[in-house]
Order: C-alpha cells, then sequence, then structure tokens
C-alpha cells in the first residue's frame, strides 16, 4: 500500500475513451482464465490470467514506482500482482511457503510503503 493514495476519479482519467478490439479480447478471455484458474486451483496460470490490457497500464502511470512493485512481486513468488481497483495498493497473491520472503523482499525494497499479509476468507459475510 503506498504512502499516496490516487484517487479513483483521477484514475478514471486516464483511461481511453475507447479501447481496440484486440485489447478488450485479451482481457475477456484473461478474466474468463482468471475464473476457470480459481475453480479448478490450477495457480500456475494466474500470473497470465492476470494480466490486464484495459486499466493497469494507464493507472500505474500516475505512480511509476508500482510497475517496480509488480515487478518485484513476480520475480520473488508471487503467482499474480495486479492493481487493486483504480490503485494504488496491489495485491500479490503467493503460496504459503513463499510468503515470508516475498514480504521481505517487499519490505526491503519499498521502506515507505505499508506492507500487509492478509489471509483468504472463503466464506465471505457470515449474518446470524
Amino acid at each position: 500500500i503506498p504512502n499516496r493514495a490516487i484517487s479513483t476519479q483521477s484514475s478514471r482519467k486516464t483511461l481511453p475513451y475507447k479501447y481496440s478490439k484486440e485489447d478488450t479480447i485479451f482481457n475477456l478471455s484473461h478474466s474468463s482464465m482468471l475464473v476457470a484458474a480459481f475453480f479448478s486451483q490450477n495457480w500456475q496460470v494466474l500470473k497470465e490470467a492476470s494480466k490486464d490490457k484495459m486499466h493497469q497500464l494507464y493507472r500505474m502511470r500516475q505512480m511509476p514506482e508500482l510497475f517496480e512493485v509488480q515487478k518485484t512481486a513476480l520475480n520473488h513468488g508471487a503467482i499474480m500482482s495486479t492493481l487493486s481497483g483504480s490503485g494504488s495498493s496491489f495485491f500479490n497473491m503467493v503460496h504459503k511457503d513463499d510468503e515470508s520472503y516475498l514480504l521481505s523482499k517487499l519490505k526491503a525494497k519499498f521502506t515507505h510503503f505499508k506492507i500487509i499479509s492478509l489471509n483468504f476468507d472463503n466464506n465471505g459475510i457470515i449474518f446470524n
């Protein structure tokens, strides 16, 4: 989590008014692959499935160090690394055995960011 936020409103202004057919098909196919990866628990395809051509590049340009966050995460055990919402936080998914290694690499390199580890909540909100 960077030490400064990117407002959703300003982040939206960086997006193109129109997208190419190729980029649209790319994102649609990758989002389908992402869902399939989670349902089948095929973690090997997450890195490819989480690639994006519709918003990350444009939004990350507002805070160029985010490119290095993603590169560092993917080079040190993350099985996927993606911008969270409109930014500026990043979601890096890692196998439990690689968690402490990735945390140490991110904390060492991005000292001005807040680096936290969270577990998945497979149940969601439960109403009594």
